[in-house]
């Protein structure tokens, strides 16, 4: 039976998720890394078990002759058309409970106005299976990379960034198309609107000089070369890069002007994913490390279909 996490589950809960400590089905990926996170904070289960909004989660989970098999929890992104399966535990076995909790999220997603639904697992784990029973198809891959403390500050000439404008909307939008292969944009986005709901917020991008992330651009010639997201969290903190590769040859002096903008005292992280070789090179040449490997899926919630439009007739004849 899948229900709603509900406050009188969180005793049941502590005792499950000790018990399935190594069986979640969903990567441990930042920030749910130690010591940013645990694998599921316990007052965050407390404020989903009371529906305190879609902000913090939503949780469901899976009970089976009167005791829990499986928990799922889920969260919308900055506008609500894309949702993340954060966390999916589900006992040794229980493979058909976890692809009926992913399920459920689809469902709530698709209630809500969303069109796809995203999960990351290990690389090769059983997250493969239960995607697949799910409906869920793998697109890419992910590494991430991680530099532990105290940070060895790169020797090389850094390339200074300036901070992201909104009027730089429709030129990173330009940049992910150039950077991204197809098969991957099909999965997250092909316009504008479903790119700007990328953003892993609470709301759309804005300008501001407050909060926790940080965004850079670098401008050469017509166009963007380059884009820079620091994330600071409470005990670690991330470095996403989005670089066109005919600029390829300046992501060491782009990823010193990264390093420059986070705490020599706490890990950083970084996450690449499988067509950009060149850049987990370039922060291999700095000093991080790989600290794990990802499967990356999508569950595609609306069908796409070509807009009609109208064209001018040409007759022949008089």
């Amino acid at each position: 039976m899948i229900r709603p996490l509900r406050p009188t589950d969180l005793v049941p809960l502590t005792v499950f998720l000790r018990q399935t400590a190594g069986d979640e089905i969903t990567a441990h990926t930042w920030p749910k890394v130690q010591p940013e996170s645990s694998h599921l904070p316990l007052e965050q289960a407390l404020w989903q078990s009371l529906g305190q909004g879609s902000s913090r989660g939503r949780g469901w989970v899976a009970a089976a002759g009167g005791k829990l098999v499986g928990l799922v929890v889920a969260r919308s992104r900055s506008s609500g058309l894309v949702w993340d399966v954060e966390h999916l535990h589900a006992s040794e076995g229980s493979h058909e409970a976890a692809a009926e909790l992913l399920d459920r999220v689809c469902q709530e997603a698709v209630s809500r106005g969303s069109r796809r639904v995203f999960m990351e697992a290990p690389l090769g784990s059983r997250g493969q299976q239960v995607a697949r029973r799910a409906g869920f198809e793998r697109y890419t891959g992910s590494s991430v990379y991680r530099m532990l403390p105290p940070l060895r500050l790169p020797s090389s000439e850094h390339f200074e960034g300036r901070p992201r404008l909104r009027a730089d909307e429709q030129s990173l939008f330009q940049l992910y198309n150039a950077a991204l292969p197809a098969v991957v944009r099909s999965a997250e986005a092909m316009t504008y609107d479903e790119w700007s709901a990328l953003h892993r917020g609470r709301k759309r991008w804005a300008p501001s000089l407050f909060g926790d992330r940080h965004d850079y651009v670098w401008e050469l010639g017509e166009g963007l070369a380059g884009w820079l997201e620091v994330v600071y969290g409470h005990k670690s903190q991330c470095l996403e890069l989005l670089v066109h590769s005919k600029y390829d040859s300046l992501l060491d002096r782009f990823i010193s002007y990264g390093l420059k903008q986070v705490s020599p005292k706490a890990a950083v992280y970084s996450a690449v994913r499988e067509y950009h070789a060149s850049l987990a090179g370039a922060l291999e040449r700095v000093g991080f490390q790989l600290a794990g490997q990802y499967d990356i899926y999508v569950r595609q919630l609306a069908v796409r279909v070509p807009e009609s439009k109208l064209v001018p007739a040409q007759f022949i004849g008089g």
